[in-house]
């Protein structure tokens, strides 16, 4: 034992080394260490921080002892030990829990962090949201003190930073709204009748011949107003518990939509199938309808070229040898029979020698119609598409009609009319004529989508055509009508969006006057009091009219759509009043000579006033309908009972002045002279619905009024009954506004003594020449006026007269816009022209047609 030697434990090899700072911990005590020398007691007393090592990491920190590893706090775990709520080596390249299991470990922000950057988020999107509103208030018109005012109003109602128990309450609210099965939530919808079933069919509408014929009618028409008007009247709504009147005749039926459509989409169209295709009317007769249908029906539907078709149309009469496409044909049987329906309407001293209008229809349809369904979209048939769609809503087929006319808008999007065209190769006036063939489209579609329900093909967003300058065609050669047309990057729908100066765009004059004289200073007139100097005409009267149909869309798509069913109500209350303030800014925008809120001073803009009148009343009673409803208290608190209040009061004011609109005088071919007489049973009808659940609702929104909504609403259904004479669409829809009213009279005690009665009617099936033959001779004949006079083209003797001193026209600039091809006799391309032309119309057509 003595003979071997072993080394002293210091001595031995290990394993591994302790770090210095452990072995000063592991080591037994010394006696050195006890006895401390003064110099270090005094550096310890001085001292007033103390050195501490520095945790280990990575591999050290695996080294290390287990109890100063579970002694370890980290100031953030990963997410995947956070998931399992396991402790976190909380290592940045990876702790050693994600090392082991194998996965990506993943540090996150923390709440704080979270909170930080969505506090930042939300304050740039208020930030923008405020920027958004000044720009939109600049360009409606609104004042500051209108923009303070909603946003307190707003404050006040829904704190930004309210508990999360008032923004479930106001999202149940708004889902109440549409939960029809719920009969506790019914009492506190808003507006049951006009959103609930957006989102849904409630019966078949392959059912049977009258179904399909009248089709699926959205909440957004007045024949579904009627539908839900027959179930309260019947006792089937269960919105209110009050006693009901008695029931209509057909209740039975009341569930289904065609119980209450009132349009002719159950008869047929009638077609002559052995009719000569080629035939003319005389040249007077032709040149008459020629003149009735720009004077009535082009300034609010401008789908053709009136400069170009004019001139086509006199080279046609004036020489026997051109031998035009059936196309061109087509397009003029169209007009021919718009104008003839206009012509027995208005009980024109011509209309004996008229063909009926179901003759130049079938020959229009013999010519173009048979073999077109597989064709490719051309610019003519497009046109015939448009005006086919035109005269089917004239005739009272309304189903027949909205397919037409989606054909049509699909052939404009399919040639690229929905954008703005800046090919070098097209002139500019050709370039403008197709941009009002597109807002001619766009307009007829709206009011078919307005009287089906029906959501429109168009999308605004992803249409970029300007709207139409407010020059007639005969202008455009003009310095100012040449400028903006010029100018291809103008935009579409708003005025203030046309270029980027739109807001302070002065007129083409005067911005010549203020770079000649070398003042250059800017002038003052903006571009909405630039409008309103503009003197009148059918193309500034159809740029308003474009500009409020834009507006009556928006309010269709966002409050009759299914996609409103999903959006709480205080979104529907903002949408509702963004809408109402741009009809508003609208109504202040239009010149002196289209406001119809001021008296008459021209007899020559009489039809263009009364029709954008029918058309913004109409938009407001789209936009407030939704609010139009029985309501009760418990929504007070919160203010939608205020607001839905209000806007029903407006609901029925605008129905009110719709109906003030129809002359007390009952004469039906005066007041189609005057009003957009396509449309016009729908104007009415749309306002003696509201009148009527008015009614239903005993007057509760406008208490005051009662007297008035009761006088007007009897005005309608005289009216109504007086439009039977010459319409079968007008005579049902007066037997059922007819009926309702005498249910709600007796226990509203309304005097109906003076309702007319359907034994004085003269039946409206029977053949439609006769009937107006025989029931409009023993009417009053207003007083002539110039612009209602169906006075003939003086075509030949004016032509000659302008062919003497033009020589009628030079052959080239003829074929310029008038393709001819000698060797076949044919007139071949379409009405655009390829070079700006410049026709002086004023031979053709009187200007104080217009």
């Amino acid at each position: 034992m003595n003979g071997m030697n072993f080394n002293g434990w210091s001595m031995q090899p290990a394993g591994y080394t302790l770090p210095f700072q452990e072995i000063e911990l592991c080591s037994p005590p010394s006696a050195t260490d006890d006895q401390i020398s003064p110099q270090k007691e005094t550096q310890a007393k001085n001292s007033k921080k103390m050195a501490i090592p520095r945790l280990p990491e990575g591999s050290e920190a695996s080294l290390s002892s287990i109890g100063r590893f579970h002694r370890r706090h980290v100031r953030r775990a990963c997410e995947s030990c956070r998931q399992r709520k396991t402790k976190c080596t909380g290592d940045k390249s990876g702790c050693r829990n994600c090392r082991e299991a194998g996965i990506i470990c993943c540090y996150t922000d923390g709440k704080r962090e979270k909170s930080k950057r969505q506090l930042a988020t939300l304050s740039a999107k208020v930030q923008t949201y405020e920027e958004v509103i000044r720009k939109m208030s600049s360009r409606f018109g609104v004042s500051d003190e209108q923009l303070m005012s909603n946003a307190m109003i707003c404050d006040s109602h829904h704190s930004v930073l309210g508990e999360q128990s008032e923004m479930a309450s106001a999202f149940s609210r708004g889902r109440s709204l549409f939960n029809s099965d719920n009969p506790e939530r019914k009492s506190r919808s808003p507006s049951p009748l006009s959103l609930a079933g957006t989102d849904r069919v409630e019966e078949d509408f392959n059912r049977d011949d009258s179904s399909r014929a009248t089709g699926y009618i959205g909440n957004s028409s007045e024949v579904s107003w009627l539908q839900n008007l027959r179930k309260k009247v019947n006792g089937d709504s269960q919105e209110t518990g009050q006693s009901s009147p008695p029931a209509t005749p057909g209740a039975k039926d009341d569930t289904l939509v065609s119980s209450s459509n009132f349009y002719e989409d159950t008869s047929d169209v009638v077609i002559t199938e052995d009719v000569q295709s080629h035939a003319m009317p005389g040249q007077k007769i032709a040149e008459l309808l020629l003149r009735a249908y720009f004077k009535s029906v082009h300034p609010s539907f401008p789908i053709i070229g009136m400069s170009t078709f004019i001139s086509q149309y006199q080279l046609f009469f004036s020489h026997p040898n051109i031998k035009p496409g059936n196309k061109w044909l087509a397009i003029l049987n169209l007009i021919f029979g718009i104008a003839a329906v206009y012509a027995h309407l208005i009980s024109a001293d011509w209309k004996s020698d008229l063909e009926d209008h179901s003759i130049y229809f079938s020959r229009a349809r013999a010519l173009s119609m048979p073999d077109s369904f597989l064709d490719h979209p051309d610019l003519q048939q497009l046109q015939i598409g448009g005006l086919t769609s035109f005269y089917l809503l004239t005739t009272g087929q309304i189903n027949r009609s909205w397919k037409m006319s989606g054909i049509a808008v699909r052939s404009a999007i399919a040639l690229g009319l929905h954008l703005r065209n800046v090919d070098i190769k097209t002139s500019d006036t050709s370039k403008e004529i197709r941009y009002r063939v597109w807002w001619a489209l766009y307009t007829m579609d709206h009011v078919l989508n307005v009287i089906t329900g029906r959501p429109s093909c168009i999308i605004d967003g992803a249409c970029t055509t300007p709207i139409p300058i407010p020059y007639d065609e005969s202008d455009f050669p003009k310095q100012e009508a040449a400028q903006m047309l010029s100018n291809h990057s103008r935009k579409g729908i708003w005025v203030h969006e046309w270029n980027s100066a739109s807001s302070n765009l002065p007129s083409p004059s005067q911005a010549e006057d203020s770079s000649t004289d070398g003042t250059g200073t800017k002038p003052d007139k903006t571009m909405v009091d630039w409008l309103k100097s503009l003197p009148s005409s059918m193309s500034l009267y159809f740029f308003h009219l474009a500009t409020l149909t834009s507006i009556g869309k928006r309010a269709n798509m966002k409050l009759y759509s299914a996609e409103a069913v999903q959006a709480p109500w205080p979104s529907l209350e903002f949408t509702i009043q963004s809408l109402t303030l741009e009809t508003n800014a609208w109504l202040s925008h239009l010149p002196e000579s289209y406001d119809f809120n001021l008296l008459c001073t021209t007899q020559t803009m009489v039809t263009q006033k009364t029709s954008l009148a029918f058309s913004y009343y109409s938009t407001r009673i789209s936009i407030t309908r939704p609010c139009l409803c029985r309501l009760e208290k418990q929504c007070q608190a919160d203010g939608t009972y205020e607001f839905c209040f209000k806007a029903a009061a407006d609901c029925i004011e605008a129905a009110t002045q719709i109906i003030s609109l129809l002359p007390d005088n009952l004469d039906a071919s005066l007041l189609h002279k005057i009003s957009p007489w396509w449309s016009l049973l729908h104007y009415i009808m749309q306002a003696t619905t509201v009148l009527l659940l008015e009614l239903s609702f005993r007057v509760e929104h406008v208490p005051e009024k009662a007297g008035e909504i009761s006088q007007a609403t009897k005005k309608s259904v005289k009216w109504l009954h007086k439009l039977s004479c010459c319409s079968t669409p007008a005579h049902r829809a007066w037997k059922l506004c007819d009926e309702f009213l005498r249910g709600l009279a007796q226990p509203l005690n309304l005097d109906i003594s003076d309702l007319p009665g359907d034994d004085i009617l003269i039946d409206p099936v029977d053949n439609f020449a006769s009937v107006l033959e025989s029931s409009l001779l023993d009417q009053q004949i207003p007083t002539p006026m110039p612009y209602l006079e169906p006075e003939a083209f003086d075509f030949l003797d004016k032509q000659q007269t302008h062919s003497q001193s033009q020589s009628f026209m030079p052959k080239d600039g003829l074929d310029d816009y008038l393709p001819y091809d000698p060797n076949t006799g044919q007139i071949t391309g379409s009405f655009f022209p390829t070079n700006n032309i410049d026709l002086d119309l004023s031979y053709v057509l009187d200007s104080s047609v217009y």
